[in-house]
């Protein structure tokens, strides 16, 4: 019978490595557009002042450059990991710190792509808020606003 600890650290290194790829891959034709990418084309629509798409435009840049350096450390925590799965025998507890520390930056650029939405939304006027949003349900709505089992359409988790 195998061991269940390694057994755990064979499909988080193989999660690892799946998510490593996609961190590391270049953009391709199929790619997802990012939400800031998608946030840029629709305030195209919006028929900003311009001293509105200046503000924007410095909040817009200020955030690629968070993201970047955020997908830098990303890339060395999942280069550490490697290692730290590559290790004979393999440190348990150091993966673990190392799985909260992935765990970690990943929910930060999370919550530094909403900062970045709120920051940009605080500088719309109401109406241009409302346009917005009128753009961006075009694709569908959100995806915590699709039907979920034993829900409704338009309930919130």
């Amino acid at each position: 019978m195998r061991n269940p600890t390694f057994t755990r650290l064979v499909l988080l290194a193989i999660t690892l490595f799946v998510a490593s790829a996609a961190v590391g891959e270049p953009p391709g034709p199929r790619r997802h557009r990012m939400p800031q990418e998608i946030l840029e084309r629709n305030l195209e629509k919006l028929g900003l002042e311009a001293d509105q798409k200046e503000r924007v435009t410095a909040i817009l840049n200020a955030a690629k450059e968070r993201r970047r350096a955020g997908r830098s450390e990303l890339r060395a925590a999942f280069e550490q990991m490697s290692a730290l799965l590559e290790a004979d025998p393999p440190d348990e507890a150091a993966i673990m710190r190392q799985a909260d520390k992935i765990g970690d930056l990943k929910s930060e650029e999370h919550k530094s792509m909403l900062r970045t939405l709120l920051a940009v939304r605080a500088e719309l006027t109401p109406e241009q808020r409302e346009k917005l949003k009128t753009i961006s349900r075009r694709k569908g709505p959100p995806p915590w606003r699709k039907r979920t089992p034993g829900g409704e359409a338009g309930e919130e988790p």
